[in-house]
């Protein structure tokens, strides 16, 4: 399903009356087009400043039975749900569960944060639901962590995939299924690998979730990328220029509604990521992927040889390349015959091959050649993106 036609008209009928849409939205729209149209895009600075107002607002219409916090507009902003919203995301998770082999009688590690944040609980309240023993053990203390995983018959981590190699490689034993979270995984080749040859026969998944929405999508066993939780929310990639819709394959910005939430509804709500979207066969009932789920941010834009770049992307493209640590400088100037000339710096060590192995990952991602790699020991302090074109 890539357009919902009836849970979004559900949706849209009965947030048309919420007071904080209030004569924003319509009541029903014919098709996506329509949609894309008549339905304004929100922003995080609006959902903050909504937050912020005593009683939360309009968003203060809900009696949340759980309240965690995100760090959002220099503040930490409650993120709320209500016993309906836990339902729906526990039944919308089953089935990820179903499908990777979780079971009754597993033991689950928590490794992701608790207190105030949401990741902790997230994995935990869903597991608990599907009959698996859950030990919320939060990040850090490696030593311990082992010492109980072992103990207690651990076998499915849930964490980040840098430190659940540190736990394998302290004695943890491999669990049958990894639910990876908190940085790039499958868009990390060389991670990704670490951790594959550090479990193997495990089921690796990877995840894509905002505090703000819970969740996204995962890695179902035979799909490609992560297969968006369609029955919860309805994904859109946007021009963040003209903030007109993409074809699919197009890179741009994700834009999120929820279809069934009661406690901080989100209606056209834009990321900030920078990602595609494709439609792909049913994969245990889902057919909108991310296929490389997000590889950037789309709050800086420059045109450059006629296509548009995001800075943000080289992060991604620089993802475990030995002999490089991340830090890059692009600049951008003009040919004296006309058109762009695209020079990139890289701190690091690295040799010819990773020059390389660069320049063909550059083209892939952004579409466009660089026309200059250097990679130096140093680079100055200033701006990762300079554009000295028209001086």
């Amino acid at each position: 399903m890539t357009f919902p036609l009836d849970p979004l008209n559900a949706a849209l009928d009965r947030l048309s009356g919420h007071s904080f849409y209030s004569d924003k939205l319509p009541k029903s729209v014919a098709d996506a087009a329509e949609f894309a149209n008549a339905v304004p895009l929100m922003s995080r600075p609006d959902l903050v400043a909504e937050m912020q107002k005593a009683g939360y607002g309009a968003f203060g219409d809900t009696k949340p039975v759980r309240m965690n916090m995100s760090p959002m507009g220099g503040g930490l902003v409650p993120v709320m749900q209500t016993r309906r919203d836990l339902d729906r995301m526990i039944s919308a998770c089953r089935t990820h569960l179903d499908a990777c082999g979780v079971e009754e009688g597993d033991v689950c590690a928590v490794f992701f944060g608790y207190h105030l944040f949401v990741a902790g609980l997230f994995y935990q309240t869903q597991m608990e639901a599907h009959g698996v023993t859950c030990i919320p053990l939060g990040p850090g203390e490696a030593d311990r962590a082992v010492n109980i995983c072992n103990a207690h018959n651990v076998n499915i981590l849930a964490g980040n995939p840098s430190f659940s190699l540190r736990l394998l490689e302290a004695g943890v034993k491999p669990p049958k299924v990894f639910f990876a979270g908190g940085e790039a995984f499958t868009g990390n080749p060389t991670l990704y690998n670490a951790v594959a040859d550090a479990m193997p026969g495990t089921m690796l998944v990877d995840a894509f979730s905002l505090s703000e929405v819970m969740p996204v999508g995962r890695t179902f066993p035979g799909g490609q990328g992560v297969h968006v939780f369609d029955e919860l929310v309805y994904a859109e990639v946007i021009d963040p220029e003209t903030l007109q819709p993409v074809a699919d394959g197009e890179r741009g910005e994700l834009v999120l509604t929820h279809l069934q939430k009661e406690a901080q509804p989100l209606v056209r709500y834009r990321t900030g990521d920078l990602t595609v979207k494709i439609t792909t066969p049913t994969v245990f009932g889902r057919t909108v992927c991310l296929p490389n789920v997000v590889f950037g941010r789309t709050d800086e834009m420059v045109k450059v040889k006629g296509v548009k770049l995001y800075p943000s992307e080289i992060r991604a493209v620089l993802l475990g390349i030995d002999g490089l640590d991340g830090t890059y400088r692009l600049t951008v100037s003009a040919k004296t015959g006309g058109g762009d000339t695209l020079s990139l710096a890289l701190k690091g060590t690295a040799g010819d091959d990773a020059a390389e192995l660069v320049s063909r990952r550059f083209k892939s991602q952004t579409l466009i050649s660089v026309d200059e790699i250097s990679i130096v020991a140093e680079l100055e302090d200033g701006p990762s993106l300079i554009d000295q074109r028209g001086k």
